[in-house]
């Protein structure tokens, strides 16, 4: 059951609690999934942001670190628009078990995004049920491997997002191409390329940790290659930072192409509230 009062980003948001069917081996069970909600003041219905968090990487990224980007939260709620941020099974609070692998293999990268696309079918099931939520004006959105999680999961469901935004998205790192014996990323990108309906956005920086910027290039070109409808944006960071970390820390990039993007899609009507 989610918090009644009103939010607003400065107080980092209100928790709510999505229930989510755990579907094992020996059956299913109820469990709850820990989300971050930015709602503009009103009753609504508003336009939903559904922000996919990436993975925890090798270690460094706490399990239990509930990702909530403020900053963004309150961009949105500017504009009339909320902020649902869910964390997916043994993330942050969450419930359940945290099986998202690490293999250097594409049938276990795609097994990792089945896995994570369960808690986004709650997710939308969850929207369904709450009266603010417009659910003809719905956005995913998503860094790392939240923001390829984002545009595999709307290439999957057509019908339930307006369009993507995906921040620096992959699911693994150039160091697993040479083992799986094909660009992981890539060939992601282009599958889901072949069945999306709607407009996406990529915004990636030069100088990402985990890919090339050969990589990043090929990325948009196999998902337009696909057949899908994309911008893509490639912006540079000042030396010595990581440009895997644009969604954090460069608003100033990719702020104006986000603004554009959100009203070609019919989210923002250009008018901050």
């Amino acid at each position: 059951m989610f918090c009644t009062g009103v939010v607003s980003a400065q107080s980092r948001g209100d928790t709510v609690w999505i229930p989510m069917k755990d579907k094992g081996f020996f059956g299913s069970k109820d469990i709850r999934l820990e989300a971050t909600l930015y709602k503009p003041t009103g009753e609504g219905p508003f336009p939903v942001v559904v922000f996919n968090h990436g993975s925890t990487g090798p270690g460094s990224i706490p399990a239990t670190q509930t990702e909530n980007p403020w900053g963004f939260g309150l961009y949105l709620n500017k504009k009339g628009i909320a902020l649902l941020i869910p964390m997916r099974r043994g993330r942050g609070r969450s419930e359940g078990n945290y099986t998202e692998p690490y293999d250097c293999s594409l049938n276990q990268s795609r097994y990792g995004i089945a896995y994570a696309s369960a808690a986004l079918d709650a997710t939308f099931d969850f929207l369904r049920s709450q009266p603010w939520a417009d659910m003809d004006k719905v956005v995913l959105a998503g860094q790392s491997r939240g923001g390829i999680l984002s545009v595999i999961y709307a290439a999957e469901n057509p019908a339930l997002a307006k369009g993507v935004i995906n921040f620096s998205g992959g699911w693994m790192g150039d160091g697993c191409n040479e083992r799986a014996g094909t660009d992981i990323n890539a060939t992601l990108f282009r599958e889901a390329g072949a069945k999306s309906k709607v407009p996406n956005i990529f915004l990636y920086s030069r100088g990402d940790s985990f890919y090339t910027d050969a990589s990043i290039e090929k990325y948009s070109v196999e998902f337009k290659m696909g057949g899908g409808d994309i911008e893509s944006r490639f912006f540079t960071v000042e030396s010595g930072v990581n440009g895997h970390l644009l969604f954090y820390r460069y608003f100033k990039l990719w702020g104006g192409d986000t603004d554009a993007f959100l009203q070609r899609v019919g989210l923002w009507n250009g008018v901050n509230k």
